[in-house]
């Protein structure tokens, strides 16, 4: 809403006057809207990651039936930053620097599938994740 209030002035030297305009604005801030908002864009952010990661990490896998694969799908928590590969050796699979891991079906597979992922594309994580956040 905008007031504007006529103040005069006495005379300057020169025998003239000038008359001044003040304005008053008042604004209205919804802190808890805002903050939904935020919230709302944050959660969306964070599942598109979620999804961007976990993709990039699957290329890494070693893939013999693709089972572990599917059980990131089925069992990661998408906009909780949370995935999981869940079969009875997955965790054998990952911290297996010494396994052989078949390149037949998947010529990209190595242990620590995360990590590699993280090493070759955290910046366009970092990007993806701006420019969402900036377009939602």
């Amino acid at each position: 809403m905008l007031h504007t209030k006529r103040r005069h002035r006495a005379p300057l030297r020169g025998g003239f006057s000038m008359s001044g305009v003040n304005f008053n604005v008042t604004t209205a801030f919804n802190g808890k809207k805002v903050e939904a908002q935020l919230l709302a864009k944050t959660k969306k952010t964070q599942a598109a990651l979620d999804a961007m990661i976990l993709q990039d990490s699957n290329y890494f896998i070693p893939v013999k039936t693709s089972t572990m694969e599917k059980s990131s799908i089925i069992n990661s928590q998408i906009g909780k930053g949370v995935l999981i590969w869940r079969t009875p050796y997955a965790k054998a699979q990952y911290y297996g620097d010494n396994l052989d891991h078949s390149k037949q079906l998947n010529p990209n597979a190595c242990a620590r599938w995360f990590e590699a992922a993280k090493a070759r594309w955290l910046d366009k994580w970092v990007r993806f994740t701006n420019e969402y956040f900036k377009r939602s």
